[in-house]
Protein backbone atom coordinates (compact mmCIF):
# COMPACT_ATOMS: atom_id res chain seq x y z
CA UNK A 1 0.00 0.00 0.00
CA UNK A 2 1.34 3.43 -0.93
CA UNK A 3 1.70 5.51 2.22
CA UNK A 4 2.67 9.01 3.27
CA UNK A 5 4.24 8.46 6.66
CA UNK A 6 4.29 11.10 9.41
CA UNK A 7 6.37 10.22 12.47
CA UNK A 8 5.39 11.97 15.70
CA UNK A 9 6.06 11.86 19.42
CA UNK A 10 3.46 13.52 21.67
CA UNK A 11 0.28 15.12 20.29
CA UNK A 12 1.31 18.34 18.56
CA UNK A 13 -0.78 20.84 16.59
CA UNK A 14 1.70 21.13 13.72
CA UNK A 15 1.46 17.40 13.07
CA UNK A 16 -2.23 16.83 13.83
CA UNK A 17 -3.67 19.98 12.24
CA UNK A 18 -0.95 20.87 9.76
CA UNK A 19 1.03 18.00 8.28
CA UNK A 20 -1.52 15.18 8.61
CA UNK A 21 -4.28 17.18 6.81
CA UNK A 22 -1.69 18.14 4.18
CA UNK A 23 -0.70 14.49 3.72
CA UNK A 24 -4.40 13.67 3.21
CA UNK A 25 -4.34 15.82 0.05
CA UNK A 26 -1.56 13.71 -1.50
CA UNK A 27 -1.90 10.37 -3.27
CA UNK A 28 -1.66 7.37 -0.95
CA UNK A 29 -2.90 6.68 2.55
CA UNK A 30 -1.81 8.83 5.49
CA UNK A 31 -0.08 6.84 8.24
CA UNK A 32 0.92 8.34 11.58
CA UNK A 33 3.58 6.44 13.53
CA UNK A 34 3.94 7.43 17.19
CA UNK A 35 4.87 6.21 20.63
CA UNK A 36 1.68 7.82 22.00
CA UNK A 37 -0.94 5.93 19.98
CA UNK A 38 -3.75 6.16 22.52
CA UNK A 39 -3.53 9.95 22.81
CA UNK A 40 -3.67 10.29 19.03
CA UNK A 41 -6.57 7.85 18.76
CA UNK A 42 -8.48 9.91 21.33
CA UNK A 43 -7.92 13.06 19.30
CA UNK A 44 -8.94 11.35 16.04
CA UNK A 45 -12.20 10.26 17.70
CA UNK A 46 -13.15 13.81 18.67
CA UNK A 47 -11.55 16.13 16.09
CA UNK A 48 -12.58 15.93 12.43
CA UNK A 49 -9.53 17.94 11.39
CA UNK A 50 -7.25 15.05 12.40
CA UNK A 51 -8.08 12.08 10.17
CA UNK A 52 -5.10 9.83 9.39
CA UNK A 53 -5.97 6.56 7.68
CA UNK A 54 -3.88 4.56 10.12
CA UNK A 55 -2.16 5.15 13.47
CA UNK A 56 0.66 2.77 14.38
CA UNK A 57 2.74 2.56 17.55
CA UNK A 58 6.42 1.82 18.01
CA UNK A 59 9.56 3.27 19.58
CA UNK A 60 9.91 6.29 17.31
CA UNK A 61 13.33 7.09 18.77
CA UNK A 62 14.61 3.83 17.29
CA UNK A 63 14.84 3.95 13.46
CA UNK A 64 15.14 0.14 13.29
CA UNK A 65 11.79 -0.22 15.08
CA UNK A 66 10.19 2.27 12.70
CA UNK A 67 11.52 0.37 9.68
CA UNK A 68 10.20 -2.92 11.11
CA UNK A 69 6.79 -1.36 11.71
CA UNK A 70 6.56 -0.06 8.14
CA UNK A 71 7.72 -3.35 6.60
CA UNK A 72 5.52 -5.53 8.82
CA UNK A 73 2.46 -3.50 7.79
CA UNK A 74 3.27 -4.02 4.12
CA UNK A 75 3.50 -0.28 3.50
CA UNK A 76 5.20 1.28 0.48
CA UNK A 77 6.37 4.71 1.71
CA UNK A 78 6.07 7.64 -0.70
CA UNK A 79 7.47 10.03 1.88
CA UNK A 80 8.77 9.76 5.44
CA UNK A 81 8.57 12.96 7.48
CA UNK A 82 8.62 14.25 11.04
CA UNK A 83 8.31 17.74 12.47
CA UNK A 84 9.52 16.69 15.92
CA UNK A 85 12.79 18.14 17.22
CA UNK A 86 13.54 14.80 18.84
CA UNK A 87 12.93 12.61 15.79
CA UNK A 88 14.80 14.25 12.91
CA UNK A 89 17.75 11.85 13.08
CA UNK A 90 15.56 8.72 13.29
CA UNK A 91 13.34 9.96 10.47
CA UNK A 92 16.29 10.75 8.20
CA UNK A 93 17.71 7.24 8.68
CA UNK A 94 14.32 5.64 7.91
CA UNK A 95 13.78 7.77 4.80
CA UNK A 96 17.28 6.94 3.56
CA UNK A 97 16.61 3.22 4.10
CA UNK A 98 13.57 3.42 1.81
CA UNK A 99 15.53 5.43 -0.82
CA UNK A 100 13.39 8.52 -0.27
CA UNK A 101 14.52 12.17 -0.17
CA UNK A 102 15.98 12.73 3.29
CA UNK A 103 17.92 15.13 5.43
CA UNK A 104 21.46 14.15 6.34
CA UNK A 105 21.08 12.22 9.60
CA UNK A 106 24.55 13.37 10.64
CA UNK A 107 23.51 17.02 10.22
CA UNK A 108 20.26 16.34 12.08
CA UNK A 109 22.24 14.96 15.02
CA UNK A 110 24.68 17.89 15.03
CA UNK A 111 21.77 20.33 15.01
CA UNK A 112 19.83 18.60 17.82
CA UNK A 113 22.78 18.03 20.14
CA UNK A 114 23.84 21.55 21.09
CA UNK A 115 27.29 20.41 22.23
CA UNK A 116 27.88 18.87 18.80
CA UNK A 117 26.55 22.10 17.26
CA UNK A 118 29.24 24.15 18.99
CA UNK A 119 31.94 21.61 18.10
CA UNK A 120 30.88 21.57 14.44
CA UNK A 121 30.85 25.37 14.24
CA UNK A 122 34.35 25.44 15.72
CA UNK A 123 35.68 22.87 13.23
CA UNK A 124 34.19 24.85 10.34
CA UNK A 125 35.52 28.16 11.66
CA UNK A 126 32.03 29.68 11.74
CA UNK A 127 30.99 32.39 14.23
CA UNK A 128 30.33 30.82 17.62
CA UNK A 129 30.85 31.30 21.35
CA UNK A 130 32.76 29.59 24.13
CA UNK A 131 30.97 26.53 25.55
CA UNK A 132 31.54 23.84 28.14
CA UNK A 133 29.83 20.48 28.75
CA UNK A 134 28.98 19.70 32.35
CA UNK A 135 28.03 16.30 33.77
CA UNK A 136 27.07 15.20 37.28
CA UNK A 137 30.53 13.81 37.96
CA UNK A 138 32.58 16.69 36.55
CA UNK A 139 33.91 19.75 38.34
CA UNK A 140 33.17 23.24 37.08
CA UNK A 141 35.67 24.17 34.33
CA UNK A 142 38.39 26.52 35.53
CA UNK A 143 38.03 28.84 32.56
CA UNK A 144 34.31 29.63 32.98
CA UNK A 145 33.34 33.23 32.28
CA UNK A 146 30.18 34.86 33.61
CA UNK A 147 27.47 35.63 32.78
CA UNK A 148 26.72 32.42 30.93
CA UNK A 149 23.69 30.49 29.74
CA UNK A 150 22.99 27.02 31.13
CA UNK A 151 20.79 24.72 29.07
CA UNK A 152 20.11 21.02 28.46
CA UNK A 153 22.42 19.53 25.85
CA UNK A 154 19.40 18.48 23.79
CA UNK A 155 16.66 20.76 25.11
CA UNK A 156 13.72 22.31 23.29
CA UNK A 157 11.35 25.29 23.68
CA UNK A 158 13.59 27.24 26.10
CA UNK A 159 12.88 24.59 28.75
CA UNK A 160 15.42 24.82 31.58
CA UNK A 161 17.40 27.58 29.84
CA UNK A 162 18.71 30.12 32.38
CA UNK A 163 21.27 32.90 32.55
CA UNK A 164 23.66 32.47 35.48
CA UNK A 165 25.57 35.53 36.62
CA UNK A 166 27.98 33.80 38.99
CA UNK A 167 29.12 30.43 40.29
CA UNK A 168 26.52 30.39 43.07
CA UNK A 169 23.66 30.76 40.58
CA UNK A 170 25.17 28.08 38.35
CA UNK A 171 25.49 25.62 41.23
CA UNK A 172 21.87 26.25 42.19
CA UNK A 173 20.77 25.71 38.57
CA UNK A 174 22.68 22.42 38.37
CA UNK A 175 21.22 21.19 41.65
CA UNK A 176 17.65 21.92 40.58
CA UNK A 177 18.12 20.60 37.04
CA UNK A 178 19.70 17.31 38.09
CA UNK A 179 16.94 16.74 40.62
CA UNK A 180 14.54 16.60 37.66
CA UNK A 181 16.88 15.13 35.02
CA UNK A 182 19.46 12.94 36.73
CA UNK A 183 22.61 12.12 34.75
CA UNK A 184 21.71 14.44 31.87
CA UNK A 185 24.48 16.68 30.53
CA UNK A 186 24.24 20.46 30.75
CA UNK A 187 25.73 22.79 28.15
CA UNK A 188 27.17 26.08 29.32
CA UNK A 189 27.57 28.88 26.78
CA UNK A 190 28.93 32.40 27.00
CA UNK A 191 26.08 34.89 27.22
CA UNK A 192 25.75 37.08 24.13
CA UNK A 193 24.21 40.53 24.38
CA UNK A 194 21.96 41.38 21.43
CA UNK A 195 18.55 40.94 19.77
CA UNK A 196 17.26 37.58 18.53
CA UNK A 197 16.17 36.84 14.98
CA UNK A 198 15.11 33.71 13.13
CA UNK A 199 15.59 32.54 9.57
CA UNK A 200 13.21 30.07 7.94
CA UNK A 201 14.58 28.06 5.03
CA UNK A 202 13.45 25.45 2.52
CA UNK A 203 15.69 23.22 0.45
CA UNK A 204 15.11 20.58 -2.21
CA UNK A 205 18.59 19.09 -2.16
CA UNK A 206 19.78 21.32 -4.99
CA UNK A 207 19.20 24.78 -3.59
CA UNK A 208 18.58 26.30 -0.17
CA UNK A 209 16.44 29.43 -0.04
CA UNK A 210 15.41 31.82 2.73
CA UNK A 211 11.63 32.13 3.11
CA UNK A 212 11.96 35.04 5.54
CA UNK A 213 12.47 35.46 9.26
CA UNK A 214 11.19 36.91 12.51
CA UNK A 215 12.51 39.68 14.73
CA UNK A 216 11.85 38.22 18.19
CA UNK A 217 11.15 39.82 21.57
CA UNK A 218 12.28 37.95 24.69
CA UNK A 219 11.33 38.06 28.34
CA UNK A 220 13.78 39.56 30.80
CA UNK A 221 16.62 37.29 31.96
CA UNK A 222 17.34 34.97 33.58
CA UNK A 223 14.85 33.13 31.34
CA UNK A 224 14.40 33.32 27.56
CA UNK A 225 10.70 33.09 26.74
CA UNK A 226 9.71 34.43 23.32
CA UNK A 227 6.98 37.00 23.94
CA UNK A 228 6.40 38.36 20.42
CA UNK A 229 7.72 38.11 16.87
CA UNK A 230 7.45 40.30 13.77
CA UNK A 231 7.72 38.74 10.31
CA UNK A 232 10.52 40.08 8.13
CA UNK A 233 11.46 42.78 10.62
CA UNK A 234 14.42 45.06 9.86
CA UNK A 235 17.02 42.89 11.58
CA UNK A 236 15.99 39.56 10.06
CA UNK A 237 16.02 41.17 6.61
CA UNK A 238 19.35 42.89 7.16
CA UNK A 239 21.21 39.78 8.33
CA UNK A 240 19.40 37.13 6.29
CA UNK A 241 22.20 36.58 3.76
CA UNK A 242 24.88 36.16 6.45
CA UNK A 243 22.70 33.69 8.38
CA UNK A 244 21.97 31.70 5.23
CA UNK A 245 25.69 31.42 4.43
CA UNK A 246 26.39 30.03 7.92
CA UNK A 247 23.54 27.49 7.69
CA UNK A 248 24.66 26.24 4.27
CA UNK A 249 28.20 25.84 5.56
CA UNK A 250 26.87 23.93 8.60
CA UNK A 251 25.21 21.43 6.26
CA UNK A 252 21.59 22.53 6.19
CA UNK A 253 20.32 21.90 2.69
CA UNK A 254 17.17 19.78 2.46
CA UNK A 255 13.67 20.24 3.79
CA UNK A 256 12.41 22.88 6.18
CA UNK A 257 14.58 24.44 8.87
CA UNK A 258 14.03 27.02 11.62
CA UNK A 259 17.19 28.65 13.02
CA UNK A 260 17.85 31.33 15.61
CA UNK A 261 20.66 33.88 15.71
CA UNK A 262 21.75 36.56 18.16
CA UNK A 263 22.91 39.78 16.53
CA UNK A 264 26.14 40.59 18.36
CA UNK A 265 28.47 43.52 17.76
CA UNK A 266 30.40 41.26 15.37
CA UNK A 267 27.30 40.13 13.47
CA UNK A 268 24.94 37.13 13.67
CA UNK A 269 25.95 34.21 15.92
CA UNK A 270 24.00 30.97 15.74
CA UNK A 271 21.99 30.15 18.87
CA UNK A 272 20.43 26.92 17.67
CA UNK A 273 19.18 25.04 14.63
CA UNK A 274 15.77 23.39 14.80
CA UNK A 275 15.78 21.20 11.70
CA UNK A 276 11.99 21.37 11.33
CA UNK A 277 9.27 23.91 10.69
CA UNK A 278 8.94 26.84 13.07
CA UNK A 279 6.36 26.22 15.82
CA UNK A 280 4.39 27.98 18.57
CA UNK A 281 1.63 28.90 16.13
CA UNK A 282 3.93 30.67 13.71
CA UNK A 283 3.76 27.71 11.29
CA UNK A 284 0.02 28.35 10.92
CA UNK A 285 0.65 32.09 10.60
CA UNK A 286 3.03 31.42 7.69
CA UNK A 287 0.51 29.00 6.16
CA UNK A 288 -2.11 31.77 6.14
CA UNK A 289 0.28 34.40 4.79
CA UNK A 290 1.99 32.30 2.12
CA UNK A 291 0.57 32.15 -1.44
CA UNK A 292 0.83 28.34 -1.16
CA UNK A 293 0.23 25.64 1.46
CA UNK A 294 3.14 25.75 3.91
CA UNK A 295 2.56 22.19 5.10
CA UNK A 296 1.88 20.57 1.73
CA UNK A 297 4.89 22.26 0.12
CA UNK A 298 7.19 20.89 2.84
CA UNK A 299 5.81 17.37 2.45
CA UNK A 300 6.22 17.48 -1.32
CA UNK A 301 9.95 18.17 -0.88
CA UNK A 302 10.11 14.77 0.83
CA UNK A 303 8.46 13.23 -2.23
CA UNK A 304 11.19 14.65 -4.44
CA UNK A 305 9.39 17.73 -5.77
CA UNK A 306 11.45 20.87 -6.46
CA UNK A 307 11.02 24.11 -4.56
CA UNK A 308 8.10 26.28 -5.69
CA UNK A 309 9.10 29.11 -8.02
CA UNK A 310 8.02 31.87 -5.65
CA UNK A 311 8.63 30.43 -2.18
CA UNK A 312 9.47 33.58 -0.23
CA UNK A 313 6.63 34.88 1.96
CA UNK A 314 5.90 38.60 1.77
CA UNK A 315 3.33 40.75 3.56
CA UNK A 316 3.32 41.72 7.22
CA UNK A 317 2.69 39.48 10.22
CA UNK A 318 3.05 39.66 13.98
CA UNK A 319 2.43 37.21 16.79
CA UNK A 320 2.02 38.17 20.45
CA UNK A 321 2.05 35.64 23.28
CA UNK A 322 0.13 36.17 26.52
CA UNK A 323 2.57 34.74 29.07
CA UNK A 324 1.74 33.71 32.64
CA UNK A 325 3.81 35.48 35.29
CA UNK A 326 2.88 33.24 38.22
CA UNK A 327 1.55 29.79 39.09
CA UNK A 328 -2.20 29.66 39.41
CA UNK A 329 -5.59 28.97 37.89
CA UNK A 330 -6.77 30.88 34.83
CA UNK A 331 -9.61 33.04 36.13
CA UNK A 332 -10.33 35.22 33.09
CA UNK A 333 -9.92 34.26 29.45
CA UNK A 334 -11.95 35.29 26.39
CA UNK A 335 -13.01 32.74 23.77
CA UNK A 336 -10.85 32.16 20.69
CA UNK A 337 -11.87 34.42 17.82
CA UNK A 338 -11.10 35.46 14.25
CA UNK A 339 -11.73 38.96 12.88
CA UNK A 340 -10.94 40.97 9.79
CA UNK A 341 -10.07 44.66 9.77
CA UNK A 342 -9.67 45.88 6.19
CA UNK A 343 -6.86 43.73 4.80
CA UNK A 344 -5.71 42.62 8.27
CA UNK A 345 -6.66 39.19 9.60
CA UNK A 346 -6.72 38.84 13.39
CA UNK A 347 -6.65 35.46 15.14
CA UNK A 348 -6.81 34.94 18.90
CA UNK A 349 -6.21 31.37 20.09
CA UNK A 350 -6.80 30.30 23.68
CA UNK A 351 -4.11 27.93 24.95
CA UNK A 352 -5.22 27.74 28.59
CA UNK A 353 -8.96 27.90 29.28
CA UNK A 354 -10.57 29.48 32.33
CA UNK A 355 -10.33 27.04 35.21
CA UNK A 356 -7.11 25.39 34.01
CA UNK A 357 -4.17 25.21 36.39
CA UNK A 358 -0.70 26.34 35.34
CA UNK A 359 2.67 25.76 36.99
CA UNK A 360 5.39 28.04 35.66
CA UNK A 361 8.07 26.34 33.58
CA UNK A 362 9.73 29.54 32.28
CA UNK A 363 9.24 28.29 28.72
CA UNK A 364 6.62 28.44 25.98
CA UNK A 365 4.51 26.09 28.10
CA UNK A 366 3.62 29.24 30.08
CA UNK A 367 1.67 30.69 27.14
CA UNK A 368 -1.95 31.41 28.02
CA UNK A 369 -2.95 32.55 24.53
CA UNK A 370 -1.51 33.81 21.29
CA UNK A 371 -2.65 36.67 19.12
CA UNK A 372 -1.59 36.66 15.48
CA UNK A 373 -2.17 39.35 12.88
CA UNK A 374 -1.25 39.33 9.22
CA UNK A 375 -1.76 41.37 6.08
CA UNK A 376 -0.92 39.91 2.65
CA UNK A 377 -0.55 43.45 1.27
CA UNK A 378 1.90 44.43 4.02
CA UNK A 379 -0.22 46.91 5.95
CA UNK A 380 1.06 48.21 9.30
CA UNK A 381 -0.30 46.06 12.11
CA UNK A 382 0.54 48.35 15.05
CA UNK A 383 -2.85 50.00 15.50
CA UNK A 384 -4.81 46.75 15.13
CA UNK A 385 -2.45 45.01 17.57
CA UNK A 386 -2.75 47.75 20.19
CA UNK A 387 -6.55 47.90 19.89
CA UNK A 388 -7.00 44.14 20.10
CA UNK A 389 -4.67 43.78 23.10
CA UNK A 390 -6.59 46.55 24.84
CA UNK A 391 -9.78 44.52 24.56
CA UNK A 392 -8.30 41.17 25.63
CA UNK A 393 -8.15 40.48 29.36
CA UNK A 394 -6.47 37.36 30.72
CA UNK A 395 -5.67 36.74 34.35
CA UNK A 396 -4.60 34.06 36.83
CA UNK A 397 -5.42 33.67 40.48
CA UNK A 398 -3.17 31.93 42.96
CA UNK A 399 -4.53 28.56 43.95
CA UNK A 400 -6.19 28.61 47.35
CA UNK A 401 -4.34 26.62 50.01
CA UNK A 402 -6.50 24.97 52.66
Amino acid sequence: MKANIIISHVVNDAATHGFVPAANTLNGMTVLITDHKFDHLQLAATDNRFTPDLILECDVFNPLDIIDTIVNQGLNPQLVFSNSDHLQTSTAIVAEFFHLPAKSWQTCLKAKNKHLTRQHLSVLGLPSIASWLLTTDSALPADLTFPLVAKPKEGVASMDVTRCNNEEELNQYCKQYWQKHANTAILLESYIEGPLITIETLGDGKQLIPIGGFDVSLSQPPHFIETAATWNGPLSQRYQAQCLTQLAAFGIGFGVCHSEFIISNEGPILVEINYRSIGDGREFLLDRLAPYSWFETILKLHQGHPLPEHATINGSAHIHYVVAEQDGIVSEQPESFQRQQDDIQIHYQVLKKAGEKLTLSHSNKDYLARLSLYSPSGQSLSAALEKTLGNVHVSLEKEAVA
